[in-house]
């Protein structure tokens, strides 16, 4: 699945999850603090809510390697299921991550805006690249093109890396990144509602349920018929 929600309201998920296929959810700390609650408790409220098998991704604080890594190790003891632990590719973030590797701790590596970022992060092992498309395209970049040099690099050397790109203003940039190789993106809740809307998709349902209401009545449908 290829679809996650960048969000930690548990209304916004509970919503996602019904009506389409979500792979998991992001957090940020920026995201976090909306919620105005105990930290442990939103994501103990979110792994509940998505269950073991969806993707959970929470963010280090750490300020050096070695507190990243401490973060990393709380996280990873305290959330249960498929969780990512997501680092930014700092200096400190890439200082960190030989370590994570070395005890087992699957990474994203986080606010990655130049390709050779990304690769970095690939080569010490991160699960998930999580391109800033938006940023990088307000530096006058292509997100899509980033996204097309990183996976012919992830191709050609056989890393097990994939692209989760983040961070998009409107539905063209998510599907020119997706075009482009990304294997996942992540969403705001608004941006998952447009994802699956169309107003000709809307006036095309109107029109097929004012022709069934005018011979049938508006209070039948398939399943009451006689």
């Amino acid at each position: 699945m290829f679809l996650l929600i960048d969000t930690a309201d548990l209304h916004d998920i509970a919503r996602a999850m019904e009506a389409f296929p979500l792979a998991g959810v992001t957090t940020c700390p920026t995201i976090i603090v909306k919620e105005k609650r105990p930290f442990w408790d939103i994501l103990r409220d979110i792994r509940s809510l998505i269950g073991e098998d969806r993707m959970l991704h929470a963010q280090v604080l750490g300020r050096t390697a070695e507190e990243i890594v401490k973060d990393a190790i709380a996280l990873r003891e305290k959330v249960s299921g498929k969780f990512y632990v997501k680092v930014p590719v700092s200096l400190e973030g890439f200082k960190a991550m030989p370590y994570l590797r070395k005890e087992g701790i699957a990474f994203t590596a986080t606010t990655i805006h130049s390709a050779s970022q990304a690769i970095l992060a690939a080569e010490q092992g991160a699960s998930f690249l999580a391109p800033y498309i938006n940023h990088i395209e307000d530096a006058n970049e292509s997100g899509p093109g980033m996204v097309r040099q990183v996976v012919d690099y992830l191709n050609t050397r056989h890393l097990p890396a994939q692209i989760l790109a983040a961070s998009f203003r409107n539905v063209r940039q998510i599907m020119d990144v997706l075009s482009a190789g990304a294997h996942t993106v992540t969403l705001s809740p608004d941006l998952v509602w447009k994802l699956a809307a169309h107003p000709m998709t809307d006036v095309s349902v109107a029109k097929f349920r004012n022709a069934w209401d005018d011979f049938y009545g508006a209070d039948k449908n398939v399943a009451n018929l006689p």
